[in-house]
């Protein structure tokens, strides 16, 4: 009985771990936005996605700078039907943070904006999809990774 008391208890907080992880990652503290540019054309969109990070968090910049948190930098991919699609993406120069002991990284902060364009499939089922990676982080600590995947307009 002890045996499946404490099993039982040890899946409940495991299950509370899990949740209360996944309600801590980057989403939380940055929003991420698209907005298609009037220069589209049939063969190919163009677009801007932006990047509303709250006061006091930051992102990694691309590029960040520094080989060590080139995993978390902020990317950007296009993708259709499975197949990750040759677009061009523009990204703002970062603010360089110099730090002592990771070295020296680049970041986002505030409002960002990356423009993008993105060759257009013929004969797509679906509208392509972009994918937005990032992960946020303030002076004390960082939250998890997130994803935002976003239909191109």
């Amino acid at each position: 009985m002890k045996k499946l008391l404490l099993s039982g208890l040890f899946g409940v907080l495991a299950f509370a771990l899990s949740a209360s992880a996944q309600s801590n990652d980057s989403s939380k503290v940055v929003k991420v936005s698209i907005q298609p540019e009037a220069s589209s054309t049939t063969e190919q969109k163009s677009f801007t996605i932006t990047l509303e990070i709250s006061k006091g968090w930051h992102v990694y910049a691309n590029p960040v700078g520094n080989p060590d948190l080139a995993s978390v930098q902020t990317n950007i991919s296009v993708k259709s039907e499975g197949t990750t699609l040759p677009a061009k993406v523009t990204y703002p120069a970062g603010m360089l943070v110099q730090d002592a002991i990771v070295g020296n990284y680049s970041t986002y902060e505030g409002t960002v904006k990356i423009k993008v364009t993105a060759p257009l499939p013929r004969n797509q089922g679906q509208a392509p999809e972009v994918v937005v990676k990032y992960q946020a982080c303030n002076e004390k600590s960082c939250l998890a990774p997130a994803v935002a995947n976003l239909k191109l307009p």
